[in-house]
């Protein structure tokens, strides 16, 4: 089993910049902000998108879709309650005013290190890649940033 330090020392650059970029948004979600309505719709797309490429990617699509599906829909209510406790007031031009808080950076952290676990994992014991109970998990990740970012 590699030490913690190997698995940092063998992760791809990019992945750096993208914690940064996680943090930032998690950050400006933390103040109060003015924003138009369709940005709300920009985050739980991006996490649609990463979810359906990765059950594109899976040795079992079908069984990935499945998982991801199930997970996706259980989500749903749970992401639909925790937007309705966010403070959020329409403006006369239609802009939205919202609370800061610390959701987003939760979620977006939280995804961020069960992606990176996933990747560690597949990447030490790539024969996991193609195991049912992995590749319903992976796509049940994904159907859950999925559902909360939906719902």
């Amino acid at each position: 089993m590699p030490s913690f330090f190997q698995i940092v020392a063998h992760t791809p650059l990019w992945v750096w910049p993208l914690m940064a970029f996680v943090l930032w948004l998690g950050w400006w979600g933390l103040q109060p902000r003015v924003v138009p309505p369709r940005r709300f719709i920009i985050l739980p797309l991006v996490g649609l998108a990463t979810s359906l490429a990765g059950v594109a990617q899976s040795a079992q699509p079908g069984l990935a879709a499945a998982s991801c599906a199930v997970a996706l829909l259980a989500a749903l209510p749970l992401g639909h309650a925790i937007g309705r406790r966010r403070e959020a007031r329409v403006l006369d031009d239609g802009r939205l005013e919202i609370a800061g808080g610390r959701f987003m950076l939760g979620f977006g952290l939280s995804i961020f290190a069960a992606r990176y676990a996933l990747g560690v994992l597949f990447g030490v014991m790539p024969a996991l890649k193609a195991e049912p109970l992995w590749i319903g998990l992976s796509g049940g990740v994904g159907g859950i940033v999925a559902g909360i970012g939906l719902g």
